[in-house]
């Protein structure tokens, strides 16, 4: 059975699949990268303030106070970055991937069902074609067997028929339910986006008014 409309479907989720993966390791990279930012941050809050312990300008040393209170706001800042938003990013990633694993076997129900048509299908033909070349050469079987044979052809019909439902039924199914999934993958990774740039600009609000604080404390109060 070669039908289109599921070839082509079959094929675009095993491509969205693949992006899919790809963005997943993408963003444990990113995630990665934030919580290695975030470490650096706290490192170099330290090393502020040990300087600053140890500086004699008392002036210098609250500047240096300030900038290693600073790092450590920030290391917190990009922790929370590289862990809580990204991962609802992963998280809805990760749960698509397995969706689609659930369509591909849906997929391949459908394929058995198909299978079971056509099994259901030839042997309705062969026991048929049986049955014609009876009709067609009086006397090769008897009465009995040709009315056994019928009641086979009956009930192969009724399997036949009821395969094919099964198929259509597993077939309509499928494509409703393949349509849902491409509207919900579309609007779920609409508000995820939405959600973690919300996030980072707020994360990144934050930054700058924290650099915008330690600059206007130097200012007012300047090293002397």
């Amino acid at each position: 059975e070669k039908d289109e409309w599921f070839a082509r479907r079959m094929q675009e989720l095993d491509a969205i699949e693949e992006e899919l993966r790809a963005l997943l390791r993408a963003l444990d990279y990113s995630q990665r990268q934030r919580r290695e930012l975030a470490i650096s941050h706290g490192e170099l809050g330290e090393a502020y303030l040990k300087m600053a312990g140890q500086e004699l300008n008392a002036g210098l040393s609250g500047s240096l106070t300030a900038m290693g209170s600073l790092q450590q706001k920030l290391k917190v800042l990009q922790g929370r970055q590289g862990s809580s938003d990204v991962a609802s990013f992963q998280l809805t990633t990760d749960e698509y991937i397995r969706m689609i694993g659930g369509v591909r076997l849906a997929f391949a129900a459908r394929g058995r069902a198909h299978t079971q048509w056509q099994g259901s299908l030839g042997e309705l033909l062969r026991r048929r074609k049986i049955l014609e070349g009876y009709t067609q050469h009086p006397g090769r079987a008897s009465a009995e067997r040709l009315a056994q044979l019928k009641g086979e052809i009956a009930r192969a019909e009724i399997r036949t028929e009821t395969s094919r439902n099964a198929f259509d039924d597993v077939s309509l199914l499928l494509k409703h339910e393949v349509v849902r999934f491409d509207a919900a993958r579309v609007r779920d990774f609409q508000a995820t986006i939405e959600t973690y740039l919300a996030s980072l600009i707020d994360t990144q609000e934050e930054i700058v008014v924290l650099w915008e604080a330690y600059l206007a404390s130097l200012r007012t109060d300047p090293v002397q």
